[in-house]
């Protein structure tokens, strides 16, 4: 009898022993939220400039896509329907605002696309 509480008790620890170590584990494998730079908000509820992502670039709020990549998209007659085809991760909502917000900063769209512009050689 004395026998099998020294095998209870001695399980017992290495359970505890077990135990911590997984929730060690569980620890450093739960996915540690990087907060991301809030992008300073714009007059169109899609669109967002964040400093760290394109030097603060109109892109698609939650995105890497910017605007101008929309507008160019355009500017070479693809309908939104068709953008929202070749960018799947947008929204036709996002499609338009962003080329709202063209509408609306022309000026600015069209000095990203000039700085953007691949030179070519010939």
């Amino acid at each position: 009898m004395v026998e099998v509480l020294m095998e209870t008790q001695e399980i017992m620890g290495r359970l505890d022993v077990l135990e911590d170590a997984l929730k060690q584990l569980r620890e450093l494998l739960t996915p540690v939220a990087v907060p991301r730079e809030v992008g300073k908000e714009t007059e169109h509820p899609y669109i967002e400039q964040v400093p760290d992502i394109l030097s603060g670039e109109p892109i698609i709020k939650g995105t890497r896509t910017p605007v101008r990549a929309i507008v160019e998209h355009w500017k070479f007659g693809d309908s939104p329907e068709e953008i929202a085809r070749q960018l799947p991760h947008l929204r036709l909502a996002q499609i338009f605002d962003a080329l709202s917000y063209y509408d609306d900063h022309r000026e600015e769209i069209e000095r990203y696309i000039a700085l953007n512009r691949v030179p070519v050689n010939g």
